[in-house]
């Protein structure tokens, strides 16, 4: 079977390009997405490429961000107009495949195995889309090139912005085996020092290390996905076509009674937490919430509430959550806590956009920065202060 050509897309700064699309001006200046532009509090969401050069980095304070880059402007998220300028970016996508695979509101893969007697070979195919994205959207973007999709994600962050890099057989040993084992995609942060002590310095190291000795350390799983990432084995498979799911939950079981209040809320605010990161991750939205509890008699309530507009924030689920086990709670000891969000609409992320996400912008902020770091470092990388000590379900 022939290797496929497999691209990943990345769009460059996103919420910084778009608001520079909206308003050309902006390019003029060095831009910083989020907080209050007045009070210059809250947290960096996106920073454009000349605010990096001064320091700048996502999920910094405000104001720490504007004494590294004074001549910074701060500007309030719009994060209508980034779902949006994703749809139209996405449109163009469709233009070189039907097989496209969206992994956020900024990225995809797509399978371009066989076009080349449509609009050339890889390199020329992905100059075309760049040119497409700029001239239509006026938004830059990078890509990368592999025959599977984790070569090709780790491609596309090789060179930024507006980066096209290709990894292939002849020639990834030579690019990524010289990185440092955290920049393959996948290794954690707290995992990195673990390899570190081990001698695993950079990819290199750990793709030249016994397979058996990363097994019997980190377990079978993440022991061979290690092994087969540093040596450039991955999926090429990219499907888009799979259904939305109906409903997105997770529960957990206890092996000791619950029943304190305070110990119910921290439950509550963990399992929230995961199904609302997986709900952005998958942007999707849902209206109706609903919480299981089971007794330590085995006994099982589960209660609902449909929200008048479809959120995906963490802090909304769990204020829902609990406010529905706060009215139904009988005071029995509990062996199970779920929550789960359901009642999708193909057009719900774009109409939290509007309404949820513009009226609750702290809330935003905070998941933006949450969903950053785990997206980059892992789930478990970084956690809400009240969870701390908390171990994520699974």
């Amino acid at each position: 079977m022939c290797p496929k050509t497999i691209f990943h897309i990345d769009m460059n700064a996103f919420f910084a390009s778009c608001e520079q699309a909206k308003d050309p001006l902006l390019k003029q200046v060095p831009i910083i997405v989020g907080g209050d532009p007045k009070t210059r509090r809250g947290i960096v969401l996106a920073a454009s490429y000349d605010a990096k050069a001064y320091g700048v980095k996502t999920t910094m304070l405000i104001h720490e961000a504007m004494r590294l880059c004074p001549s910074g402007k701060v500007i309030a998220a719009s994060h209508g107009l980034y779902v949006e300028m994703s749809n139209k970016v996405m449109a163009i996508f469709d233009n070189y495949t039907p097989l496209k695979q969206q992994v956020s509101i900024d990225e995809a893969f797509l399978d371009m195995t066989g076009s080349e007697h449509l609009f050339g070979e890889p390199i020329v195919a992905a100059k075309r889309i760049q040119d497409d994205i700029l001239k239509q959207l006026d938004l830059p973007c990078s890509v990368g090139i592999a025959n599977n999709k984790l070569l090709a994600k780790m491609a596309s962050e090789y060179k930024k912005p507006m980066g096209i890099t290709t990894l292939f057989e002849e020639n990834f040993r030579e690019k990524i085996w010289p990185l440092e084992v955290g920049d393959l995609y996948g290794i954690g942060r707290k995992t990195v020092p673990k390899l570190k002590t081990m001698g695993i310095r950079t990819i290199g190291d750990l793709a030249n290390t016994n397979v058996n000795i990363l097994v019997d350390t980190f377990g079978y799983k993440t022991g061979m996905y290690m092994h087969e990432s540093a040596n450039g084995i991955g999926t090429d498979v990219v499907d888009g076509s799979m259904e939305p799911p109906k409903s997105i939950g997770n529960e957990m079981t206890y092996s000791k009674d619950i029943r304190e209040i305070d110990l119910i809320r921290e439950e509550v605010l963990l399992l929230a937490d995961r199904v609302g990161y997986r709900l952005r991750r998958k942007m999707l939205s849902g209206k109706t919430v609903t919480v299981k509890i089971k007794y330590n008699d085995f006994s099982v309530m589960t209660r609902s509430k449909t929200l008048e507009a479809p959120t995906h924030h963490t802090e909304i689920i769990y204020e829902t959550a609990m406010a529905l086990i706060n009215q139904a709670w009988t005071k029995k000891p509990l062996r199970l806590l779920g929550v789960t969000v359901s009642g999708f609409d193909a057009s719900d992320y774009r109409q939290v956009s509007l309404f949820d996400m513009e009226m609750t912008t702290e809330k935003a902020e905070v998941d933006h920065m949450l969903d950053e770091i785990r997206n980059k470092y892992g789930y478990n990388s970084i956690k809400r202060a009240t969870l701390l000590e908390k171990k994520p379900p699974k």
